[in-house]
């Protein structure tokens, strides 16, 4: 899905949850993130689970295409939290 938007004028934008450049970035805002979503996630997938890797927050722009993939399983759980979105409504 990655390489496809990087051809797509509104590809989506990474903000990394490690920048140090951001206020309160790093492993304080890791562990906030993955203790709140912990439970959720295990229950969901079934199995017990442990932290591996986090990446970031993308900002999808109007345009941009999740493409359907498969992660390496069993090794990866994945999942996508929308914290906000602004739609044309009907």
């Amino acid at each position: 899905f990655w390489e496809k938007n990087q051809l797509n004028k509104n590809k989506p934008l990474m903000v990394s949850v490690d920048d140090k450049g951001l206020s309160g970035s790093g492993t304080t805002l890791k562990k906030s993130i993955w203790d709140a979503a912990h439970d959720t996630i295990q229950e969901w997938t079934g199995e017990d689970i442990s932290p591996t890797s986090m990446y970031g927050i993308r900002v999808y722009k109007n345009g941009a295409v999740v493409v359907p993939h498969v992660d390496r399983l069993p090794l990866v759980a994945c999942a996508m939290v929308n914290v906000a979105q602004d739609v044309d409504e009907d």
